[in-house]
């Protein structure tokens, strides 16, 4: 029985509903693929479905998808099965066409490839694609730079761990003079590092941050462009201060993630523990864990917000929560290092969901197209036409 003799609502659940519970026979899995190398242009199996109904189907393919993480994201896996690719990546697809453009990948395909390939065509890599820049202004190309001592600056050393990290190991200056450092992640970047004084960052793609080798005086202060995640080491007699071309934040140990890219619409504060305060135009406010600051033009608005989502691009993710086709697309700009371009008006469909930064370009640009959403690419530029 073939899913376009039965493509209905309700054989669509019902499919579905025997997935999750494990029942699926192998011509139900025949059916689901023939549905999934249907386009989605003809799929239009959501029509006529009232708004209860269609949010019942995605609770249930949420389900499948959750039921196949348990099963499926074993720790040390070495791959994972077409089958379950092609199934979730159906999901999220499925998703889609249920209208209210929700789309979903799991962590059970996030899996690192045993050679990078190019963006466009294969599977994006987490990549430590950094550049640092020492005081005197030798620069370093840390992407496949060796283990171990990298530099060393006054009584401070530079060291890279097995892991990739970058480590400033070492006393203050003795003649109190600071010495700055600069580390610039590229498009398709990331890089971690922890800074003298034990508090780590997390940089991730086309950022830059410009810290001293060592503090000293009565505060800590770096300076970023782009985004980071902090876990900052606690230490209340020296404040840590993080500026950014539109605001300042203050703590004295906590972690947050700020959002500062030139290109975003606001600069935003994350969150998750401890306490800081935001400074920008004049005027302040104190968050409080799960709360966001975003600084505007002319003002600083505080909500209440996900910190998980705001550090998902850390763990491996993209996440949004009703994100319009541009917010999108400035993230995987960033992350697969593509240019793109829109043509005619731009739809004001929306967004949520969780896709796996390791994914191919491809296959993300895939989950976000639709009718009202139609995407090309070619190199590394990217087309979106309505």
């Amino acid at each position: 029985m073939s899913i376009d003799q039965e493509g209905n609502k309700e054989y669509i659940l019902k499919l579905f509903d025997k997935l999750k519970n494990g029942e699926a026979t192998e011509s139900d899995i025949r059916a689901i693929d023939q549905w999934y190398d249907t386009p989605i242009s003809k799929a239009k199996y959501a029509d006529g479905m009232s708004s209860a109904e269609k949010l019942r189907a995605k609770e249930k393919i949420l389900q499948n998808i959750n039921s196949q993480i348990v099963r499926e994201d074993i720790p040390n896996r070495k791959k994972v099965s077409y089958r379950l690719l092609k199934t979730l990546s159906l999901a999220a697809i499925l998703l889609l066409t249920f209208g209210a453009g929700l789309f979903y990948m799991v962590p059970a395909i996030r899996q690192q490839p045993a050679h990078p390939q190019l963006a466009g065509s294969g599977t994006q890599q987490r990549s430590d694609k950094a550049l640092l820049t020492l005081a005197n202004g030798k620069q370093i190309i840390l992407t496949g730079a060796k283990n171990g001592m990298l530099a060393s600056q006054g009584n401070i050393t530079i060291n890279k761990r097995a892991n990739g990290q970058i480590v400033y190991q070492g006393d203050k200056p003795e003649n109190g003079s600071t010495q700055y450092n600069t580390m610039a992640t590229m498009r398709g970047g990331e890089y971690h590092l922890t800074l003298s004084d034990g508090t780590n960052v997390w940089l991730n793609a086309a950022s830059s941050l410009k810290y001293p080798t060592s503090f000293s005086g009565s505060d800590r202060m770096v300076e970023l462009s782009g985004e980071a995640y902090f876990e900052v080491a606690h230490d209340p007699s020296h404040p840590f201060r993080v500026v950014t071309k539109k605001q300042t934040i203050e703590v004295l140990g906590t972690h947050f993630n700020i959002n500062a890219y030139e290109n975003e619409l606001s600069t935003k504060t994350t969150l998750l523990q401890g306490s800081v305060r935001v400074s920008a135009n004049g005027r302040f406010k104190i968050l409080k864990p799960g709360q966001q600051a975003a600084v505007n033009a002319n003002e600083i608005e505080l909500t209440d917000a996900d910190p998980l989502e705001a550090i998902a691009w850390k763990d491996g993710f993209f996440e949004f929560t009703d994100a319009d086709i541009e917010t999108i697309m400035r993230q995987i700009s960033r992350w697969y290092d593509v240019d793109v371009t829109y043509e005619g008006k731009i739809t004001k469909e929306t967004f949520t969901g969780r896709v796996s930064k390791f994914l191919s370009i491809k296959q993300v640009l895939s989950l976000v197209q639709s009718p009202e959403v139609q995407i090309t690419y070619e190199g590394r530029r990217v087309m979106v036409k309505n």
